[in-house]
């Protein structure tokens, strides 16, 4: 949150900058966002490693755009997107690519928690823009950085009567990867200076998630631990955000 509030604070710093500008105007929406695709699949395969288990979620979006003619301008986009997980099919998808561990697992002993997704976009491009009186339609080709905040899943295996306990857990946190968005908006006046919004895009990105399987010994002091087992998860990151929010001119 800390670097999303630092990209809110350079975007504001920017758009005050220039202020002056007769042409500028920003845009505050929120959206719901929908994930498609891999992102939202559930397989249980643990071989089918691009399962993102994403549900529906919020988005917030804040931009500021540049005309440059009548029907042309350029924008800059800051993009904070969250998803929710579907935690039991990911709790039974972890449990199935566990490695061979001493005895027979007892089921009632494995516990599974994991974060929602998060993640902030920083993105910019060109804006066309189609007038109807004081309407106007506009569409949007937007590419940058994405930051994901990747879910800290995690799959524990403890029973009190073994002398050893596992674990297999994340070993990254977040992920930088090039993110695109595609989209259309349609604003109306509801005041001389302020828009009403409605939109929809499509944004694209992926996140590489790493994780390790450890098995842990309580029987010596400090506790030793024995990698098991490691791999990673190229996850696309798909959605559809429908939004709805205002524009303010401000000259």
């Amino acid at each position: 949150m800390k670097k999303t509030a630092v990209l809110l604070v350079l975007l504001f710093v920017t758009i005050i900058g220039y202020s002056q500008t007769n042409n500028w105007y920003i845009s505050f929406s929120m959206a719901g966002a929908f994930p498609l695709g891999d992102f939202s699949q559930t397989s249980l395969n643990p071989h089918n490693n691009t399962s993102g288990f994403a549900q529906k979620g919020f988005s917030l979006l804040l931009d500021a755009t540049y005309p440059l003619t009548s029907k042309w301008g350029v924008k800059g986009l800051v993009l904070i997107n969250t998803n929710s997980m579907d935690n039991n099919k990911l709790e039974n998808m972890l449990v199935s690519r566990v490695p061979t561990l001493p005895g027979t697992p007892n089921p009632n002993y494995f516990s599974a928690t994991a974060n929602p997704w998060m993640s902030n976009a920083l993105l910019g491009g060109p804006v066309y823009t189609m007038s109807f009186g004081r309407a106007y339609l506009d569409f949007q080709i937007l590419g940058g950085v994405n930051v994901t905040y990747l879910p800290q899943q995690k799959l524990q295996y403890n029973n009190p009567s073994n002398q050893w306990y596992y674990l297999d857990q994340n070993k990254n946190s977040t992920d930088v990867s090039w993110g695109v968005l595609a989209g259309s908006a349609f604003r109306f006046p509801v005041s001389p200076r302020l828009n009403l919004k409605v939109g929809l895009n499509y944004f694209r990105s992926n996140a590489t998630l790493q994780y390790q399987q450890i098995q842990y010994s309580e029987q010596a002091s400090p506790v030793m631990s024995q990698t098991l087992g490691s791999g990673s998860s190229v996850i696309p990151i798909q959605m559809v955000t429908g939004t709805i929010g205002f524009v303010y001119y401000l000259n």
